[in-house]
């Protein structure tokens, strides 16, 4: 039995691990990778492995992190089952969906370029990975169940699904699988694990025993500001910006990010803590993927539920208004004095760039980073404080009062990885961290050494290890 790291080794993007046993070969994620353009060109490289062989792709989560590269595997051959709960298979539609378009549109843009402008190699990681034909061929191929059963997929290997806590229907996934010896070994991938308490989802599942623990690494050295300190922080923001009559600017992720800011406005909204500011949510994806939201309450937990008994909606309220053309989009830029939610999350893309541009050089501007920014990435380079920005090929002055507010993240802290994985008590053979920072996940690693007695091991990208 083995298992080889194809991804989120060092870095938290690419998510992709390959598992053979006896008799069968699953992958648990297939994502893509993101950030600066070398990370990227991974997502280029053929797959160590025959994805006509591939019997099973188990995903986690939604996110294009983790699910990105599915249509590529389809593409190329695999013709298995992808298993994932109800909502990950409807919202990972929606991202694959809109990233295959991103694709189509980034690829025409390049090729009306100048021709002595494109440099020699580059078309090849300009070219679409997939179509939306490859994204519908992939839906076809999901197999969704419930949190909780225990599902024979095989007479040597069991799987069964527990809640991550993450984004609605994001997953932890505990495996039984039967060594060459004939002895039953037991496996936990966590997925992305969410914080405890947080809006909209439950809190992450604990799990008692396991011989193998693949564990995220993401916030593996620090700890999140207090939740209540920064819904705080987003109140100060956007009264700052009030005073000054400023736009706010929120990069936000599509998936439970935005969901979990239009839970908070609207709570300020219905207590009259804020008024009179119109907000726009210049997302269609953001808008599609909350509409998957309000068909599974169930994944809610109880302050979400509670809101709903009640008849109030906690993702609309008066004031929000949603821009799903781009004729609307672009009328924004004469608008003073109002919000605007908009993706891309890390600002490598999306109908943010496009404010940015109009907002970023006036001070009146307040920029709001609600979630983790990639090495490379735009919105890295603001919370690094960068003074000088390039967005789309041209440099502005970054003038912007910037606020990161890190009580949003979808991710545990150090102090939760601590706590889920204590959970486990001494049973673990070997903890692997991953889809970490390098600097981070060796912090991490530290910290856990110092009170748990397992063997920690941190994959190398492409590193297989063989396990008994």
């Amino acid at each position: 039995m083995k298992i080889q790291f194809l991804g989120a080794t060092k870095t938290v993007t690419g998510s992709c691990f390959y598992i053979e046993t006896g008799d069968m070969k699953f992958l648990v994620e297939c994502g893509a990778f993101q950030g600066p353009e070398e990370l990227e060109a991974k997502n280029y490289e053929p797959f160590p492995f025959d994805p006509a062989e591939i019997d099973f792709v188990f995903l986690t989560h939604a996110h294009f992190d983790h699910s990105g590269r599915i249509p590529l595997l389809v593409k190329q051959g695999f013709k298995g089952r992808i298993i994932s709960t109800q909502p990950t298979r409807d919202l990972t539609r929606i991202i694959l969906l809109d990233s295959a378009n991103l694709q189509k549109e980034e690829y025409e843009r390049w090729q009306a370029r100048p021709k002595n402008s494109q440099e020699s190699g580059e078309e090849l990681l300009k070219k679409p990975l997939y179509t939306e034909q490859d994204v519908e061929e992939s839906m076809r191929l999901f197999e969704v169940y419930p949190y909780g059963n225990s599902v024979n997929i095989t007479s040597c290997c069991e799987f069964r699904m527990r809640d991550a806590g993450h984004i609605l229907g994001s997953a932890i996934f505990e495996f039984w699988i039967k060594n060459e010896a004939g002895r039953m070994r037991k496996f936990v991938f966590s997925g992305d694990l969410g914080q405890p308490g947080a809006r909209i989802v439950k809190d992450p599942d604990l799990i008692r025993e396991a011989d193998y623990v693949i564990c995220e690494s993401t916030y593996g050295n620090r700890l999140h500001k207090d939740r209540n300190e920064t819904v705080l922080e987003l109140l100060s923001a956007i009264q700052s910006a009030q005073k000054v009559g400023g736009n706010i600017l929120i990069p936000s992720f599509a998936i439970e990010r935005t969901q979990e800011l239009l839970y908070e406005l609207n709570l300020f909204l219905e207590n009259k803590i804020i008024d009179n500011i119109p907000i726009y949510l210049d997302s269609p994806m953001a808008s599609k993927a909350t509409e998957v939201f309000r068909q599974y309450p169930n994944f809610y937990d109880e302050d979400a539920k509670r809101l709903l008994e009640k008849g109030d909606d906690p993702f609309d309220f008066p004031g929000l208004q949603k821009t799903d053309s781009v004729e609307d989009s672009k009328r924004l830029a004469a608008k003073k004095g109002v919000m605007i939610i908009a993706g891309s999350g890390m600002c490598t893309g999306g109908r943010i760039l496009h404010h940015l541009k109009n907002n970023i050089e006036d001070p009146t501007t307040h920029l709001v980073i609600v979630g983790y920014q990639v090495y490379g990435t735009l919105g890295r380079r603001f919370v690094d404080g960068e003074k000088v920005v390039n967005i789309m090929g041209r440099e502005y002055e970054n003038n912007a009062k910037l606020y990161t507010l890190g009580g949003f993240s979808g991710h545990g802290d150090q102090r939760d990885l601590r706590y889920w994985l204590r959970s486990f008590g001494h049973t673990p053979r070997t903890i692997f961290l991953i889809h970490g920072d390098e600097d981070i996940i060796a912090d991490f690693s530290k910290n856990l050494s110092e009170e748990i007695k397992n063997e920690i091991h941190i994959p190398e990208y492409n590193e297989v290890v063989t396990l008994e």
